[in-house]
């Protein structure tokens, strides 16, 4: 997925926004929660600086999961990024 990511042309950032998204649910399932932030941080940068509401929702929709690791690097941070977004 990383390859297919780097290929995108600048003109595709929603698309850019989606897939970490994607990946993050795929590391939270595996049970990589810090990695899972990370993505899922990463791709909430970018959904919010391109203003790409269903990439934000996709990440809020993976609160449930992280909140059982919110001990865990990096998803207290995402979890509480989340919560300050309206």
């Amino acid at each position: 997925m990383d390859e297919g990511i780097a290929l995108l042309t600048a003109t595709r950032p929603r698309t850019r926004s989606v897939f970490p998204t994607y990946q993050a649910e795929t590391y939270v399932r595996d049970g990589e929660p810090e990695i899972a932030a990370a993505t899922a941080t990463r791709s909430l940068g970018l959904a919010s600086r391109i203003d790409a509401p269903r990439c934000v929702t996709m990440v809020r929709d993976l609160e449930p999961e992280l909140s059982r690791n919110a001990h865990t690097a990096g998803v207290g941070e995402l979890l509480e990024r989340l919560r300050a977004i309206t």
